[in-house]
């Protein structure tokens, strides 16, 4: 099903790498640098969570790596900020960029944030991963990246497909992630 394949490659395990890449992108360009602060920030704050993760859902503790269980996620969650700072240290220790290491605060930041509305809402967590990436995106590299947001919307589609979400937990999703997205980049020196 379409729905289901939408879903499954626009997964915040996938999609907030490439984010990272992207929004990395405005601060090195040298690639193999670029690279190396990556495959950092990266692996503290998606492959560690991601591996607990799966470590969760082979214990049956949670449904599957997605956790569709918004309680549940709380726990991953607060994983992400903590292994996000592990990542911000080894990045200052080894001497990345102000701009790189104001991007590696930026995210476990939006962790803790996700991690107070996920215990207040249900929002949908591809979509508002999706807008928070095309916003930090769009702040660091201009106008000619709006149209990442228009990806909100088959992913948005996916999700109310799969009743996985309700209408307003999708939109609500949406906002979210542009809002807390601008006013951390913002906070942040980013724009």
């Amino acid at each position: 099903m379409l729905a289901e394949r939408i879903s499954a490659v626009t997964s915040p395990y996938l999609t907030v790498p490439a984010f990272i890449l992207l929004a990395g992108y405005a601060f090195v360009t040298d690639l193999p640098e670029l690279l190396l602060y990556w495959g950092i920030t990266v692996g503290f704050t998606v492959g560690i969570p991601l591996s607990y993760a799966h470590y969760l859902a082979s214990q049956g503790r949670v449904d599957s790596v997605h956790i569709f269980d918004q309680r549940a996620r709380l726990g991953p969650l607060a994983l992400t900020a903590a292994s996000s700072l592990a990542g911000l240290s080894l990045l200052y220790i080894i001497g990345a960029p102000d701009g790189i290491l104001r991007l590696a605060v930026l995210l476990p930041l939006l962790a803790v944030v996700t991690l107070g509305a996920t215990a207040l809402l249900k929002i949908s967590g591809h979509v508002s991963s999706w807008a928070t990436g095309s916003t930090v995106v769009i702040v660091l590299h201009g106008v000619y990246a709006l149209p990442l947001l228009l990806g909100a919307v088959p992913i948005g589609w996916s999700r109310l497909a799969l009743g996985r979400h309700r209408p307003v937990e999708v939109v609500v999703g949406l906002l979210y992630g542009i809002g807390t997205a601008a006013l951390l980049t913002l906070l942040l020196g980013l724009w």
